[in-house]
């Protein structure tokens, strides 16, 4: 098999077409996190949580000095995001903004500014506004319940008409008034497993990999192989396919996040901004691209439009790449997405 090329022409492996030749070589693999352990090169693993998620640094290297200085810089940059984005945190800037409806932080304008082509990219599918719609479902509460039919519809009146409004000159972000909440779920991890990944790149490391939940960034590729990752169904568990990536991004949305069972039913955090209800149409949405913050905020906008359309986007977007998982688990594969088939 030919090495594996960087973001936009990332390997495919479908699970049930494996070759008798790749086998010996993802039995290798370590299964935490879904990247690869090499057969040749030391990979060394720190493990943590952000966002109430687990983190976890891959390191191609074989110096304790060297992984020390590095993991210190990761972690203490991804607590420095935490503090900043986190909506509760009566310091940072996400919850001034939501508080005093005015933002003068570069790094929250920043983020805004390329969620907002995102959400303009998917047709409002990533609404930027569902902080309090989120809240009401209890995503982030020990004891969830979904919220009334008549509080969503007091909550989505305002929002469907919502702006964001940026002045570059000053790098501010206004949101109208109270009835507004700006959330950055899951593009705020994607974000932190890049910023993440920089710190281990400046520390010298060319070979690592960065997981926060269902996000990974990446770079370089140990011995020629890249980092593996599995895709699974999130219904079954089962391995849909595994990928061999290199620098770039990769963000899976899907049922399983922040999901919780009530009254027999299941509920996740994926909505549909046009009617505050959960976004049924498809199972998972994988995306790659150059950044894990852009392919989060991507995989998290097509999840509510749909497979049609986003497979649409999914193409018609350069240097993009990404898989979906329909609810009668077809698994719909971007055009320009390599697929290797063992033989």
């Amino acid at each position: 098999m030919p090495p594996l090329s960087s973001c936009g022409q990332s390997g495919v492996v479908p699970n049930r077409s494996w070759s008798a030749s790749l086998a010996p070589l993802l039995m290798l693999c370590l299964a935490l996190v879904g990247s690869c352990r090499s057969r040749f090169t030391p990979v060394s693993i720190v493990e943590s949580l952000a966002f109430g998620q687990p983190l976890t640094l891959n390191m191609a290297i074989n110096s304790a000095e060297l992984l020390k200085l590095a993991t210190g810089l990761a972690l203490a940059e991804v607590r420095r995001i935490e503090e900043t984005l986190d909506p509760v945190n009566t310091a940072g800037s996400l919850y001034q903004l939501n508080q005093t409806h005015t933002s003068d932080d570069q790094e929250l304008y920043q983020l805004l500014e390329q969620a907002l082509v995102v959400s303009e990219l998917t047709g409002g599918g990533l609404n930027l506004f569902m902080g309090h719609l989120e809240r009401a479902y209890g995503f982030f509460r020990i004891a969830p319940q979904p919220p009334r039919e008549s509080l969503i519809r007091e909550i989505m009146l305002p929002i469907q008409r919502a702006k964001i409004n940026l002045s570059p000159e000053r790098s501010r972000v206004e949101i109208p008034n109270d009835a507004y909440a700006v959330s950055l779920t899951g593009i705020q991890e994607g974000y932190t497993a890049d910023q993440a990944l920089a710190m281990l790149e400046l520390s010298g490391i060319r070979e690592a990999a960065v997981q926060l939940g269902a996000n990974l960034a990446c770079a370089g590729s140990p011995d020629g192989l890249g980092w593996e990752h599995a895709i699974t169904n999130p219904a079954t568990g089962a391995v849909l396919v595994r990928l061999f990536l290199e620098n770039c991004g990769l963000a899976t949305a899907s049922i399983l996040d922040q999901a919780y069972t009530y009254r027999d039913l299941s509920y996740y955090n994926h909505l549909d901004s046009r009617t505050g209800r959960l976004a049924d149409s498809l199972l998972s949405v994988t995306v790659i691209a150059p950044s894990t913050e852009l392919a989060a905020a991507l995989a998290r906008g097509i999840f509510p439009i749909g497979p049609v359309r986003g497979m649409q986007l999914l193409n018609e977007l350069p240097a993009v790449d990404g898989l979906l998982l329909d609810r009668a688990g077809r698994v719909l594969v971007s055009d320009s997405l390599f697929i290797w088939i063992g033989g």
